[in-house]
């Protein structure tokens, strides 16, 4: 019964739950409860029972109101720039979609790249292809001769007892025999390349030098693996050699010889790897006046002079340009002109102290130097178009694959050292002077063809002197 009263008499907004009645009721100025309560006010309300203080109890639902309050305004505040806002946030939303796909397309063909990169210069297949490029590169560039069969054979000069020219005791008596069918037998190593490099005395020079066609540079390039190096043989121009007709010549005279058939360069070839049995792969060579354009295409060189070796430039014809006559003792940014100059000089000693045509071989080794450290100074940007500049000037008979071989040699085993020779060696060959030999006034006679090969297989196949000679009478006669 009592239990009935309490539930008739209690309010119709308060629920009984566990014997406790909560106030649930809200008031709200929405309609919801009491419309006198201005609009947006909240009065959130919950019978605690008791549980707190009623100060306390109103510090609590004050607070839990202010944050309710606070809420509802901003979203009423920001209501009307709802549209706008969402239109805003799609279109940045696009922006930033297309900027991603632009970053990832970046993204991926940078990957692409390096790893293209990583695989051409990571592997050696890949820097395979790279070395094919630029081998195709030089050979469009460069002019390109096809080897000719040579017919002209060769006689070297045969040691044998002392005879008497003119009254002089000659430490040879060459032997001027038939060449046999065999005589192309030379030094073959896969470690090795050998490229026979030289200079035709030939263009617009003055009229004392003009037009000879001599070769007074002569150099062997060779390439060896097993000891890491980059090797400069020098010959000597006025070296002694005969051919099959029995006629002496020097050496620089024999590219002359051979060209009335159309095969300078390759009988050239042929008496250097006759005498010197090595084998030679093929040949480079540029005109004294494409050699001077080389040079003041890479912008001059830098050359230090002896006061003799100034001197003499600046009084006399080696420098054809009377203009370039200005040289000084020590170093000198020279040009083509007085380079190509330089490299003829042979009557005053280097600085040094080389004379004759060891000074003069000695000079070309040293622009050789010169030339080779200039172009490696180029700027990147100039680098390709120096490059096509100078390869124009060339002439060559080595093939696209040829170069190939040479660049994977090169690259593959870290060559970075050069080494530089001359032939004949020293003691090994007399000047025969005004009176000449076999018609040839001073022509270097070699009178040990054996020692300069033995030395060449040391020095340029890294033989050890037991090697070398054991190599040498595999290939003897």
């Amino acid at each position: 019964m009592q239990e009935d009263e309490r539930k008739k008499g209690a309010p119709e907004d308060m629920e009984t739950m566990g014997g406790v009645t909560k106030d649930v009721g809200i008031r709200s100025g929405s309609g919801f409860a009491d419309d006198t309560e201005e609009a947006g006010d909240f009065d959130f309300r919950v019978d605690t029972g008791g549980i707190f203080e009623e100060d306390e109890e109103e510090e609590l639902f004050a607070s839990l109101n202010e944050s309710l309050m606070r809420q509802v305004a901003q979203e009423l505040d920001g209501g009307e720039d709802t549209v706008e806002d969402a239109i805003g946030e799609a279109s940045e939303k696009k922006k930033m979609g297309k900027l991603k796909k632009s970053l990832l397309i970046a993204g991926s063909i940078f990957l692409v790249l390096l790893l293209g990169t990583v695989l051409l210069v990571g592997t050696k297949p890949g820097r395979k292809v790279i070395y094919d490029f630029v081998a195709k590169y030089i050979t469009t560039h460069v002019n390109h001769e096809d080897m000719k069969r040579v017919v002209l054979a060769v006689l070297p000069l045969k040691p044998g007892d002392s005879g008497n020219q003119g009254g002089e005791n000659i430490p040879i008596s060459p032997q001027v025999t038939p060449v046999p069918s065999d005589a192309e037998e030379v030094r073959k190593e896969e470690y090795v390349k050998n490229i026979l490099i030289f200079g035709i005395d030939q263009g617009n020079m003055d009229t004392v030098h003009s037009g000879s066609l001599n070769t007074d540079t002569i150099m062997i390039a060779t390439l060896n693996t097993k000891d890491k190096t980059v090797k400069i043989t020098s010959i000597l121009r006025d070296m002694y050699v005969e051919l099959d007709d029995g006629v002496g010549r020097k050496v620089n005279s024999i590219y002359a010889v051979g060209r009335r058939d159309g095969q300078g360069p390759e009988l050239l070839m042929h008496t250097i790897e006759d005498y010197y049995k090595i084998d030679l792969m093929g040949y480079a060579y540029v005109k004294l006046e494409a050699f001077e354009d080389v040079v003041d295409i890479l912008g001059g060189v830098s050359i230090e002079l002896g006061s003799k070796e100034a001197n003499y430039l600046n009084t006399t014809n080696y420098i054809t340009n009377p203009k370039n006559r200005n040289l000084k003792a020590g170093m000198n940014d020279m040009n083509g002109n007085q380079v190509a100059g330089y490299c003829r000089i042979r009557k005053v000693e280097t600085l040094g102290g080389a004379t004759n045509d060891y000074g003069r071989t000695l000079r070309q080794r040293r622009v050789l130097q010169a030339i080779f450290q200039k172009y490696k100074s180029q700027n990147v940007f100039n680098l390709l178009s120096v490059t096509e500049k100078c390869l124009a000037k060339i002439t060559t008979d080595l093939t696209a694959e040829q170069i190939s071989k040479l660049l994977e040699m090169f690259v593959e085993n870290g060559i970075s050292t050069m080494e530089s020779y001359r032939l004949p060696i020293n003691d090994s060959f007399y000047d025969s002077a005004k009176k000449g030999y076999n018609g040839v006034t001073y022509g270097l006679v070699v009178t040990d063809i054996e020692a300069n090969v033995l030395y060449l297989y040391e020095h340029l196949y890294a033989d050890t002197p037991e090697e070398a000679k054991e190599n040498y009478d595999a290939l003897k006669r």
